[in-house]
């Protein structure tokens, strides 16, 4: 659920509304949805972003009348499609790791045992092992089974910061809105 930020401003809400989407507009924003003076949807970020700030996102800000001036409520949640494309390049490198990790321990049963397994082609010539190939694959094997699995830790920490402090760039951007 997202959580809500809160800005009152000294204008009236006909003022309100064009200074607040002209803010965020020069902020690189793209109005995504709005119904003047009372509601705009902003998108923000890209697909690539990483941080909180640029990380693909979407802003809402509800207006309403308040104490002489304009309340102006902020909610900020992270694009379905950045969250789609980590998890989906989470899903592929957890693949990948695995079927590295496979393969590796496949190479090293069949340098124990040398009864033929799944990947033991990989290693054989005329009938012999390759042993500096098949020692060569496995550390190569195993070296990219660690590097994805960092990755995937990586890409969790993003998305765990990155919906943490979503509501940063909204924060900075209203700094300018007076």
């Amino acid at each position: 659920m997202p959580r809500l930020l809160e800005r009152i401003l000294n204008l009236k809400i006909d003022e309100a509304y064009p200074k607040l989407k002209a803010t965020f507009e020069d902020k690189g924003c793209k109005v995504i949805s709005e119904e003047p003076p009372n509601r705009v949807c902003f998108r923000q970020g890209s697909l690539w972003g990483i941080a909180p700030q640029t990380a693909k996102k979407t802003i809402t800000a509800a207006l309403e009348p308040a104490e002489g001036g304009t309340r102006i409520k902020f909610s900020s949640k992270l694009a379905s499609d950045w969250k789609n494309i980590t998890l989906i390049g989470c899903v592929f490198a957890a693949t990948l790791a695995g079927v590295c990790a496979w393969m590796a321990a496949d190479l090293t049963g069949f340098l124990a045992s040398r009864v033929p397994s799944f990947w033991s082609e990989l290693v054989t010539v005329e009938g012999g092992v390759n042993l500096t190939s098949a020692h060569t694959l496995i550390n190569l094997t195993w070296g990219l089974t660690f590097f994805l699995s960092v990755i995937i830790l990586l890409e969790a920490a993003v998305v765990v910061y990155a919906n943490y402090k979503i509501d940063l760039f909204t924060k900075e951007t209203l700094t300018r809105l007076n």
